[in-house]
């Protein structure tokens, strides 16, 4: 079976403006310097079908460009792309019969209509039977928990409502590919949760393959796959595992003491210290040392637990780690 997506060697750059800083500040804002920004720069992966893949980056990584590529809203300035076997802008209306869309709070519904027409408006632009869309949406309805929601006006409905409507419209099709940007922003938790549910079960019933762009750590953990991009660069594609293991090989031990805790251990770094609450660092590996044993069979500790470092704390350090770089490195490529 072909990829769902084959990257290969993608680049695009935008030109852009900025004004000229100087001790006259109302002429030098008149006054204004042009460059190129490196929106993607030498970008290849594929995405074997059937795969729900996060595509993760600070803002500014090139993240929205490389999804519009895919899409087909824009096109690259060189390299190659085949979505469905298809060039995204050259047959982007047959790709668009086979793919859905969900842009955030950017949806396909109608302020001052129902979800209802949104849904059957679509249904007739994709050709969709009525009796197949019939069992579509009750479908939906029953895994997202919408009852009677969505034959209310939009303007009647909250956040959380909006955006599990905007995912049925863009959804009801069946399309074999579905791009997912930031969908659980600003959402309410029991909405999250169903989108998360209806993503993964789709993928298993339909093998439906997905593309979720967000900064969201429960999200990130439906997928199997972690894309990462920084100006425009490619810094990682493997698994979240993976992922886990070359960014947070530490292990965090919390030990109660009988009696006030230590100042300092023999191992680990210290993190927080608190009464006869000691909690320290290690590297994964010193959690089944000898000295990691001696410490826990010590007659002062009365308890421990132990746990992994999570995946928000992992982004955030490698966003760290980015940040420090960039301001010892170039802005922009031109």
């Amino acid at each position: 079976m072909e990829d769902a997506i084959v990257a290969g060697n993608l680049r695009k750059r935008f030109k852009t403006h900025e004004s000229l800083r100087g001790k006259k500040v109302f002429l030098a804002s008149l006054r204004r310097r042009s460059f190129y920004k490196q929106a993607l720069d030498d970008v290849s992966f594929s995405v074997p079908r059937g795969q729900i893949v996060a595509l993760l980056g600070k803002n500014g990584s090139g993240k929205s460009t490389l999804t519009k590529i895919m899409t087909g809203i824009l096109f690259p300035d060189s390299g190659e792309i085949r979505v469905l076997g298809l060039n995204p802008w050259k047959d982007r209306i047959r790709l668009a019969m086979e793919i859905g869309v969900v842009l955030g709070a950017h949806g396909q519904l109608f302020w001052n209509l129902p979800a209802s027409d949104a849904f059957e408006y679509n249904r007739r632009i994709y050709e969709v039977p009525d009796s197949t869309y019939q069992k579509r949406l009750s479908y939906f309805v029953d895994r997202l928990e919408l009852g009677d929601v969505y034959k209310r006006q939009v303007r009647q409905m909250s956040l959380g409502e909006q955006m599990k409507c905007n995912f049925v419209s863009s959804c009801l099709h069946m399309p074999k590919i579905v791009f997912l940007d930031e969908p659980t922003i600003g959402v309410d938790l029991p909405s999250k949760l169903a989108l998360r549910e209806t993503i993964s079960e789709m993928q298993r019933r339909f093998g439906t393959t997905f593309i979720l762009t967000t900064h969201i750590v429960e999200d990130i953990a439906i997928a199997e796959r972690v894309i990462m991009l920084d100006k425009g660069k490619k810094i990682f594609d493997d698994t979240k595992e993976n992922l886990e293991k070359l960014f947070g090989d530490k292990r965090y031990i919390t030990l109660k003491f009988d009696g006030r805790a230590p100042s300092k251990v023999k191992m680990g770094k210290v993190l927080e210290r608190e009464a006869n609450v000691l909690k320290l660092e290690v590297p994964h590996r010193a959690i089944k040392s000898r000295a990691m044993m001696d410490l826990l069979d010590s007659k002062r500790v009365m308890d421990y637990s132990v746990s992994e470092v999570d995946l928000s704390h992992i982004l955030s350090k490698l966003y760290r780690k980015l940040d420090r770089r960039d301001r010892t490195g170039g802005r922009y490529a031109t």
